[in-house]
């Protein structure tokens, strides 16, 4: 099954609308870790041969096992990666923000299909690359396939923390984890807290725990003031609420509390 890639007609990236200096753009929330160590032409050279393109909320990008043609950028939007289980229950990987990369398999001289399904969540821009045009690149700068690799392997350290999690905590530890991780990778700052884009079945499946399970969780946090829920969102208001009873902070919680003791 070919990619699908429907929306408006795609168009060049304009030379005025590089990745800046030290692979970060206007916009964009973290570093671009494909570009590390590159100069800023050759970014720019990179960056000027994708298309952007644009996908409404619901449209998939590309789906599972289909053949890896393309390597794409998250330009602005939100998108869930996926995997659907041979009873039709889709499990979410991960995900992806402003920054992330998917369909790393094209730097391989024979690609690979690709790993899941890419579902946009939030209105996205892609920067997509056409296979030709990786295999050039990954040719031209060795660092390319450097830095896909160390990205790949942060993709198998955040899926085996979270194995780990599942054998070694409890429902409300997982919980609270993927919640302070969603906050650092993909929450937006408002007045009162963090605010974080997710549905209650996402968080569940990320979080590997039941559907009911994590709503009575997050009923319990709201009323002890550490969170608020709305149709599709949740504010987190007191990061430290949600370590109670924890015998301790965990690096990701700290971050995350410090993050927002900062801009208080």
């Amino acid at each position: 099954m070919a990619s699908h890639t429907t929306g408006t007609a795609a168009k060049r990236a304009s030379a005025d609308a590089p990745v800046l200096p030290h692979g970060v753009q206007s916009g964009f929330k973290h570093v671009v870790h494909l570009f590390k160590g590159l100069s800023d032409s050759d970014i720019s050279a990179i960056i000027a041969a994708a298309v952007v393109r644009r996908f409404a909320k619901g449209q998939t990008i590309v789906r599972a096992d289909d053949p890896g043609t393309r390597l794409f950028l998250l330009k602005t939007g939100s998108v869930n990666y996926n995997r659907v289980t041979p009873r039709g229950q889709e499990v979410l990987i991960i995900r992806l923000s402003p920054g992330d990369i998917f369909g790393l398999g094209t730097l391989l001289p024979k690609p690979i299909g690709y790993i899941g399904t890419a579902e946009v969540i939030k209105e996205a821009e892609v920067y997509v690359w056409e296979y030709a045009w990786v295999r050039h690149f990954a040719r031209k700068h060795p660092l390319l396939p450097e830095n896909a690799l160390r990205i790949a392997l942060e993709y198998i350290r955040l899926y085996s923390d979270r194995h780990l999690a599942l054998v070694s905590s409890n429902a409300e530890d997982r919980l609270s984890r993927m919640l302070v991780l969603l906050g650092i990778r993909t929450g937006q700052w408002r007045a009162k807290g963090i605010e974080i884009q997710i549905t209650n079945e996402h968080l569940a499946s990320l979080a590997d725990i039941g559907y009911y399970t994590t709503s009575r969780l997050l009923n319990k946090w709201e009323r002890q003031g550490a969170v608020e829920k709305s149709r599709g969102k949740i504010l987190v208001l007191c990061p430290e609420k949600l370590l109670r009873n924890k015998i301790k902070e965990t690096p990701l919680q700290h971050g995350l509390c410090h993050a927002m003791s900062n801009s208080r």
